[in-house]
């Protein structure tokens, strides 16, 4: 069963056929004598299911004639947890001799042959096509064949088979309206082309109705490599939401390991000095610059009161200049220029009366006026 990719071919069956068409897909229309439609309405999809359900509700009353009859199903609207259509019960041996005709070719399809004009009614109306030796009358609704019947020329007529239809019709609430009357000697080709083609637009769905054995099993075939696909998707899906949970558990575990070590830090800190902090890694590090001689860190504005005192104690002299101040907690960096070493040692005594270590380093002579570059290191505690 082919797509509707493609243009497609409407043949009218007859004896002797066929000529093959030179493209497209071929949609072969046959006269079936022995064909019953029973319409449905199941709150599911899937045409696997849908032939299931079907099987169960008609094996029983076919009885020991179940093993001769086709079962088709025909979903005409579908969705995700509903689907609407009818199902095709036929004798076996009409689609075996249609399809002899057919041969090996997979793109035609096998299609009753009033349903090609479907479209002359907008899908809901009434339905009778003469020719050949026999009357074939269809009511559709909304696009769903509800009623078909053959019967021999010469046993009735069309007037008395739209009287028998619109009565059937009549008992099952409905109206009908639209009547559409065709004999199959005043259907051309090209006719034919314009019918079928009015069917398939106005009802998509009827690219998928095909009565030949091939047509069922390929529909099923599609089902299965849907669902395949689909319960890979899921089970793909399910692998994510485990990895994710596994993240998700670990992020939880290593977060309650460090609120576990931070609590037991802050226990080990008390325990040992008696007080809490909360920081007690900091603390600790401040208690071991304490042991080890040094001070608090200095702040910057401790850092610039004591140069300004000692620059007070200088009143200004021109033999010491500085260049540039780098501030930083520990330690401070001092750049500058002197006239003599007795200036830069008085700067160093200077600073250290105010409490802080001051440590001379790079002395060097400035070639244009003999002065001299020194830098000097200041840090707080003595040396």
């Amino acid at each position: 069963m082919k797509s509707a990719t493609g243009p497609h071919k409407f043949k009218l069956y007859s004896d002797g056929f066929r000529q093959k068409t030179s493209d497209g897909s071929e949609i072969l229309l046959c006269p079936f004598k022995g064909i019953s439609v029973h319409s449905f309405s199941y709150p599911f999809s899937g045409i696997s299911q849908i032939r299931e359900a079907l099987r169960i509700r008609f094996r029983p009353l076919l009885g020991d004639a179940s093993e001769r009859v086709s079962i088709v199903p025909f979903v005409v609207h579908s969705e995700k947890r509903s689907s609407t259509g009818c199902v095709f019960l036929l004798f076996r041996e009409e689609i075996d001799d249609a399809e002899a005709g057919i041969g090996s070719d997979e793109t035609l399809r096998i299609w009753p042959d009033a349903l090609a004009f479907a479209g002359e009614i907008g899908g809901t109306g009434l339905i009778i096509l003469t020719g050949g030796d026999s009357i074939t009358t269809v009511w559709l609704d909304e696009w769903i064949p509800m009623f078909y019947k053959t019967v021999p020329a010469d046993a009735s007529t069309e007037e008395e088979e739209r009287r028998l239809a619109v009565q059937y019709a009549s008992g099952q609430g409905k109206e009908i309206e639209n009547v559409f009357l065709i004999d199959r000697a005043d259907v051309g080709d090209s006719d034919l082309q314009e019918y079928g083609s009015r069917t398939l637009a106005g009802c998509p769905a009827y690219e998928q109705l095909d009565l030949s054995r091939r047509g069922a099993s390929i529909l099923e075939k599609r089902e299965r490599a849907v669902g395949a696909m689909l319960r890979a998707a899921r089970l793909a899906a399910a692998f994510g939401v485990i990895a994710l949970l596994v993240t998700a558990g670990v992020y939880v575990y290593n977060s309650s390991i460090a609120a576990a070590s931070q609590s037991d830090i802050e226990a080990i800190y008390s325990a040992s000095f008696g007080e809490t902090s909360s920081q007690p890694l900091r603390s600790v590090n401040e208690k071991l610059r304490s042991l080890s001689g040094q001070e608090e860190e200095t702040t910057l504005y401790e850092m610039l009161r004591s140069v300004s005192t000692v620059w007070d104690d200088i009143e200004a002299s021109a033999d010491v200049y500085i260049e540039t101040l780098r501030f930083g907690a520990e330690s401070t960096n001092i750049i500058g220029t002197a006239k003599s070493n007795e200036a830069i040692q008085n700067l160093q005594r200077l600073i250290e009366e105010e409490g802080l270590s001051a440590r001379t380093d790079n002395i060097n002579t400035i070639s244009a006026g003999g002065s001299l570059r020194f830098n000097l290191n200041i840090s707080r505690g003595g040396q």
